[in-house]
């Protein structure tokens, strides 16, 4: 399943690491809202908290 996180309020994803940021799954047609971390630490290790389907390390 992949993962991937963005600011709530538009921009980079490194900018202001300090705001929320929304959580987004992959469901096989589109990403889909999956929750929000309340900065960019949190969303990176939820997006890493992933293990890979296949067997692959995607990291």
């Amino acid at each position: 399943m992949h993962r991937r996180h963005r600011p709530l309020h538009g921009g980079g994803s490194h900018l202001r690491p300090d705001e929320p940021r929304a959580l987004e799954e992959w469901n096989g047609v589109s990403y889909e809202p999956a929750g929000a971390a309340p900065d960019l630490a949190a969303a990176q290790r939820w997006v890493n908290e992933q293990t890979p389907s296949d067997g692959t390390d995607r990291r």
